[in-house]
């Protein structure tokens, strides 16, 4: 057991390609596009692997049969220094699903989610959707200092996801629309990986429904399809908000999945699951 070195990522490429692994985050890390660490049973011809991303999305995959590595996932899993406030753990198989199931017991809460991609038949309606702005607001593609503003205003996750303003640049991309120098809508690369880019969207309470959210987006679906990038869209599968405006940007869904989610505040877990509709029972 142990973990590889960054020039070592690559060893567990294999293993997830032969799992159909989807999690962007995953390769991101192995790419070398976002921060992250790798832990397998083996260095050279790994069978099982951790892949932590720094923002605290885990994926394990590989063999589940290994008893050693499942005695040091628990370990990790339930050493509190290894982790923020959270992580989410994604697995590669149902196999996985079942053994953290067993590791985790009611320590974590099991989430279902929706994984949606592009539909490149959309690329007609997503150009309709690209309206013009509305006076006093302007549609930005994000640079070094809208970068470090939305970090400091918005989400300061994004200092564990990128690091520095330098690496979103280089490898990630978004836009925003802004009034009077302020957000109003910010759809971001959250990750990344050659040849795909998963979205974030953000926009501010007050300019809701009101069609913000779907220029910003479309916005950034052009740059992709001008880029050879393929858009992803994932998101709780109760949440209905976020699957219809998937759906109404031409995104189609290919997979609903399950992963497991702890949080130290239960409150916040509990609030959570009953804003998505889970039954607690």
């Amino acid at each position: 057991m142990g973990e590889l070195k960054n020039s070592e990522y690559n060893n567990v490429t294999q293993l997830l390609n032969q799992e159909k692994v989807h999690c962007t985050f995953a390769y991101a890390v192995i790419e070398g596009k976002q921060p992250g660490r790798i832990y397998v049973d083996n260095h050279r011809d790994p069978k099982s692997c951790l892949i932590t991303c720094r923002s605290g999305k885990y994926l394990v995959a590989g063999k589940t049969s290994n008893a050693s590595f499942n005695e040091f996932i628990s370990d990790f899993l339930y050493n509190r220094k290894n982790h923020s406030c959270y992580f989410d753990i994604y697995s590669s198989s149902r196999d996985w699903i079942t053994k953290l199931d067993e590791i985790l017991s009611d320590n974590a809460a099991k989430l279902s989610r929706q994984l949606f991609i592009w539909d490149y038949s959309n690329l007609s309606s997503t150009s309709m959707c690209s309206q013009s702005m509305p006076e006093g607001f302007e549609l930005k593609k994000m640079d070094s200092v809208l970068f470090e503003k939305y970090v400091r205003e918005i989400d300061s996750s994004y200092n564990n996801l990128w690091e520095t303003p330098n690496n979103f640049i280089s490898n990630g991309f978004g836009f925003c629309i802004l009034k009077d120098n302020e957000f109003v809508s910010v759809c971001n690369t959250y990750y990344v990986r050659h040849g795909f880019a998963e979205i974030d969207i953000v926009t501010k309470d007050e300019f809701r429904r009101q069609g913000f959210a779907l220029i910003t987006c479309s916005e950034f679906i052009k740059y992709c399809v001008s880029n050879n990038i393929k858009p992803i869209w994932d998101c709780d599968n109760g949440n209905e908000n976020s699957k219809n405006l998937a759906i109404k940007l031409g995104f189609k869904s290919v997979e609903t999945y399950q992963m497991h989610w702890w949080h130290e505040n239960k409150q916040f877990v509990d609030s959570y699951l009953k804003k998505f509709k889970y039954d607690n029972d």
